[in-house]
């Protein structure tokens, strides 16, 4: 199953937040699965729901995007509004026992031209939601987020989401990770949430998640790995779009004697590497659902 959480910002980028945690056909579960991927100059994708479509869906709509023009991007509104014929074409495309298991997807986008206002205004930003089987496409208002996967239901993330979205007091205070570190707010939400995912320990969601930054030139994507000794959280903040290549900070370099580090286990990032994964077990990706 999956939680994918994501919502335009005021300060230049969109986030989109996913975790890691994949059903297989015979119905057991496995933290193994990288959701959320880069698809356009500006924009990344993930998907819920059948993981092979969903691989499917990410791959065909990378290949529209693709440009050679590194000066060129795609304005998100108009993805939004040509991209559901395309969806609905590959979804058919699947025998019907695949489509059972449903596709969502969610587009976090930065606007190649646009801002938030005039002048030197931060970039706008987007986030789509598209359901199968119609994949009509919903967007954000305000800076309310929006959340695809079984976590759309399940009590603990759905509160999150309220208190995030309406909670003025208390996304204010996220929005204070950004002092002096961009991206930083992204960081205080997933640790929000990982913390949530972590005590509630609901059915289908891995407190294992990814971090997803779009900016206008750059999607930087990470992982929410951080180490704990006794009360205290040491966790790499920021999307680090500022600091100077090799000077990234890791969870495993702030971990202290006799801490506990939580790392992201082995991943896939593909149908294949999923096969791949689950082969040298002896088991099948056939049937899977994220």
């Amino acid at each position: 199953m999956t939680w994918i959480v994501g919502a335009p910002t005021i300060f230049g980028y969109g986030f989109g937040i996913s975790d890691v945690r994949v059903t297989l056909g015979d119905g057991t579960e496995r933290d193994c699965l990288q959701k959320v991927h880069q698809v356009g100059q500006f924009i990344a994708g993930g998907f819920a729901g059948s993981v092979r479509i969903g691989f499917a869906m990410l791959e065909t709509l990378a290949a529209l995007l693709h440009t050679d023009n590194k000066e060129s991007a795609w304005d998100p509104k108009a993805v939004a509004e040509w991209w559901p014929q395309d969806a609905r074409d590959i979804f058919v495309q699947f025998p019907e026992e695949e489509r059972q298991g449903q596709c969502h997807l969610m587009l976090v986008s930065t606007h190649p031209t646009e801002n938030c206002g005039d002048g030197s205004a931060p970039a706008r930003s987007y986030i789509h939601v598209f359901k199968s089987p119609d994949f009509q496409p919903v967007e954000t208002i305000g800076r309310k987020l929006l959340h695809i996967g079984c976590g759309e239901y399940v009590k603990p993330c759905s509160d999150a989401v309220e208190t995030l979205s309406n909670d003025h007091q208390f996304f204010s205070m996220m929005m204070q990770g950004e002092v002096n570190n961009s991206g930083g707010m992204v960081s205080m939400v997933g640790h929000h949430l990982t913390d949530i995912l972590k005590r509630t320990q609901p059915h289908g969601i891995s407190s294992h998640l990814h971090y997803c930054w779009v900016y206008r030139g750059n999607v930087i994507i990470k992982t929410n790995d951080h180490s704990t000794r006794g009360r205290w959280t040491a966790i790499p903040s920021g999307s680090g779009i500022n600091r100077e290549e090799g000077h990234e900070v890791s969870a495993s370099s702030l971990a202290e004697p006799g801490g506990v580090l939580f790392q992201m286990p082995r991943l896939a990032s593909s149908w294949e590497e999923l096969e791949s994964l689950l082969g040298t077990e002896g088991r099948t990706a056939v049937g899977s659902i994220a």
